[in-house]
């Protein structure tokens, strides 16, 4: 693993080590059976959803940044010098993505392990499951 500019560098993912905090709340047009939850990563990655029942809780899941280095060489370097260098240098954020994996606990051992995703500048949103195989659609503003 190499660090560069606080950011680990793991073949086609990158793993944020350094990137200032955002914070997102759970948003209405989620599943009715979670209430209300955040979703904070950056400095520290927190993941909280509340049920009628139940608080969920995740820390210390990893948040990766994805981009296709092969397909973005194929279509802009050659074409678009300069869009390319925007590209490497990491000035043109457009096709970067981003996700997480966390495993949110409640207090009386139940778990919703949780899957999402998001384009660089737009919301996380994605799935949660319990053990049962319910899935749950979340999204955050």
């Amino acid at each position: 693993m190499k660090l560069r500019n606080g950011v680990a560098i793991l073949g086609m993912a990158v793993v944020l080590a350094g990137c200032g905090a955002h914070s997102h709340m759970l948003t209405k047009d989620s599943a009715p059976q979670l209430l209300k939850g955040e979703f904070s990563h950056g400095q520290t990655n927190r993941l909280t959803l509340e049920s009628a029942d139940r608080q969920y809780e995740a820390t210390g899941f990893t948040v990766e940044k994805h981009m296709n280095w092969a397909e973005l060489s194929r279509r802009y370097r050659g074409t678009d010098p300069k869009h390319w260098d925007r590209i490497f240098a990491g000035h043109d954020k457009d096709h970067e993505t981003y996700s997480a994996e966390a495993k949110a606990v409640a207090k009386d051992g139940a778990e919703l392990n949780c899957r999402l995703a998001w384009p660089s500048g737009k919301n996380p949103q994605g799935i949660c499951s319990d053990k049962a195989g319910k899935e749950f659609a979340v999204r955050f503003d």
